[in-house]
């Protein structure tokens, strides 16, 4: 590692060097369990039954109709428990998935460090953009609680960063699929040559 490389080049080459296929497992296990046993419990305290949004940032982009249609089938508590779920659940669920696409990339893309340099960084800009939406529609449903509207400024702001979170998203299972592609065919060429 050099001493003149910045905080991003030495974050990745850390990852690439730490990353091991059982740490990538150990992550998936802890982001399932954290989406099954956290998160989707604390999701139910905003539920509504008949609503065709569970989460405003599970679609790609959302427009003020949207965003007014999901808080007024809500009640006061349940649009407080979204709020905390933004600010809290979410927010932690950034980091388990962020680090767990980062030790996978990581794993996969080892052998190519040196050419794809901090591609392995990549989910990080999902999870800053997730974090960046989540402010959004907490101040959103802040808003709402207050005095029963939205700002327009404020749900373009959240919606931009949920489009670009689902475009950072489909990037990383690229850069993961392309991982195991080039693992694969790199281990069938050694044992072809073996």
């Amino acid at each position: 590692m050099s001493s003149k490389s910045g905080p991003l080049r030495r974050a990745s080459e850390f990852f690439y060097a730490k990353s091991t296929l059982v740490t990538a497992l150990m992550a998936t296990t802890i982001f399932v369990g954290y989406t099954l046993l956290v998160l989707s419990g604390q999701g139910k305290a905003f539920e509504v039954a008949s609503s065709t949004i569970r989460s405003l940032g599970t679609s790609l982009g959302f427009g003020q109709a949207e965003i007014l249609a999901f808080f007024a089938e809500r009640t006061a508590e349940q649009i407080a428990a979204y709020i905390t779920f933004n600010q809290v659940w979410d927010t932690l669920y950034g980091v388990i998935y962020g680090v767990m696409y980062v030790v996978w990339a990581s794993v996969l893309l080892a052998p190519y460090s040196q050419k794809v340099g901090m591609l392995n960084l990549l989910p990080f800009g999902q999870v800053l953009f997730d974090w960046l939406e989540n402010v959004g529609v907490s101040g959103l449903a802040s808003q709402y609680l207050a005095d029963g509207t939205i700002s327009s400024t404020t749900a373009q702001f959240a919606s931009t960063a949920s489009s670009i979170k689902w475009t950072f998203a489909l990037l990383v299972y690229g850069v993961i699929l392309v991982g195991i592609v080039a693992r694969i065919a790199r281990a069938l060429k050694g044992r072809s040559k073996s």
